[in-house]
């Protein structure tokens, strides 16, 4: 397979991905449906729809972190690699200190919310309930 179809396999793929599990869950973040809680890209792509409609403010409420993206793009389109793995390593330091920061400060509002719906805790339950009867008939 070459490269080309490849990459038009994987764009299939991921489409596929995101259209299944946001009619079926409601949400496409795989942190939310496996674990429920959100991952330091939250909000990303509301805040960028937000900076299109010209709500800054907004954007910046729902992840500050997009203002570090089009720099990383443009190090690379200008085939700055070294520089735009050096400067990726820095914003993913960044972007986990402010995800604490919004964790501590914002849990509880979009886009930082639990999803109590999530696959871990759905197994979690099934797990305890299995064990409640187990313990039930041995006592």
């Amino acid at each position: 397979m070459n490269s080309r179809c490849a990459q038009l396999l994987a764009l299939l793929i991921a489409a596929a991905y995101y259209y299944l599990t946001y009619r079926i869950f409601g949400y496409t973040c795989p942190s939310i449906l496996l674990t429920g809680l959100p991952c330091p890209g939250c909000g990303l792509t509301r805040s960028a729809l937000l900076l299109l409609n010209g709500d800054i403010a907004g954007s910046l409420r729902m992840n500050p972190m997009l203002a570090f993206i089009p720099p990383y793009f443009i190090l690379r389109v200008c085939k700055k690699k070294a520089a735009a793995e050096n400067y990726l390593i820095i914003v993913l330091i960044i972007s986990f200190i402010v995800f604490g920061w919004r964790i501590v400060h914002s849990f509880g509002t979009e886009p930082l919310v639990y999803n109590p719906n999530n696959a871990l805790g759905s197994f979690c339950r099934k797990l305890a309930c299995r064990i409640i009867d187990i313990f039930l008939v041995l006592f």
